[in-house]
């Protein structure tokens, strides 16, 4: 995965370089000690990623993550994602579950974000703050990584609960500060480079800690935190391109 200054500054020549890089990347690891849950390829191990280089993160393949592999596997497992006709909400759509919820026939999908030219074709114009849908008009609402770049977050994930059908579920991630015990946020902090030290990145306005889970029941939200990585061994977690104790968020609206 490439940072969107990146892909703008290199525009029209981005796709052909990105893909000489990704055939580079499948034929150095090629192997079969790593499986990639998303698109079922396998290496000896996935690429390293992020500024901190971390190893067996990154898919050459879909371009997965960590976070990507695990909820992928987590929809195949724990959900019915499968099995049932769904009309679902995509918030900022992640590009690998963008073309899988497209092909599935099941799925009635909605793809949308405030600044929909940074997500892949066909995603629309969405403001989670202000806009004109019915309440309960969705079975899935999926808005991982979002709500530490939205100030008044308490609004968003209230207007997500109106949107999601009695009875409906969602995934709503957030990275989580698991140093701490309480998230975090000062909006007095406006230097980009302090914002990225103490958010992790300039553009959030909070970290997120073990409360996360509570600020979303207050909305109303059932909430469930599961660890799901801990039911795999060491070895598994290795093969899968887990982040090991990485627990997934998810919800649901009371019937």
């Amino acid at each position: 995965m490439i940072s969107t200054k990146v892909k703008e500054s290199l525009g029209p020549l981005f796709p052909i370089l990105n893909n000489i890089r990704l055939l580079y990347l499948k034929f150095k690891l090629r192997g079969n000690k790593v499986y990639c849950a998303c698109c079922k390829s396998t290496f000896k191990e996935f690429a390293p990623f992020g500024n901190d280089r971390r190893q067996n993160a990154w898919c050459p393949n879909c371009e997965s993550l960590e976070r990507h592999r695990l909820l992928w596997m987590y929809f195949e497992k724990k959900t019915n994602i499968y099995t049932h006709n769904l009309k679902l909400l995509h918030i900022a759509p992640e590009t690998v579950f963008f073309h899988k919820f497209k092909k599935q026939k099941n799925i009635d999908y909605y793809p949308v974000d405030i600044f929909p030219h940074l997500y892949p074709k066909g995603t629309t114009y969405l403001d989670i703050l202000d806009h004109e849908i019915p309440d309960d008009s969705f079975d899935v609402i999926i808005c991982n990584h979002v709500f530490q770049y939205i100030e008044d977050d308490k609004t968003a994930m209230t207007n997500i609960l109106k949107l999601m059908k009695p009875g409906g579920w969602g995934i709503m991630q957030v990275p989580i500060n698991t140093k701490a015990t309480e998230t975090f946020e000062d909006s007095s902090i406006t230097d980009p480079l302090e914002r990225e030290k103490i958010f992790g990145l300039k553009e959030h306005v909070r970290y997120y800690s073990y409360d996360y889970a509570d600020k979303l029941r207050s909305i109303g939200f059932d909430v469930t935190v599961d660890d799901f990585t801990a039911s795999f061994t060491d070895e598994e977690i290795f093969k899968y391109g887990f982040f090991k104790g990485d627990a997934v968020y998810f919800v649901q609206k009371k019937s």
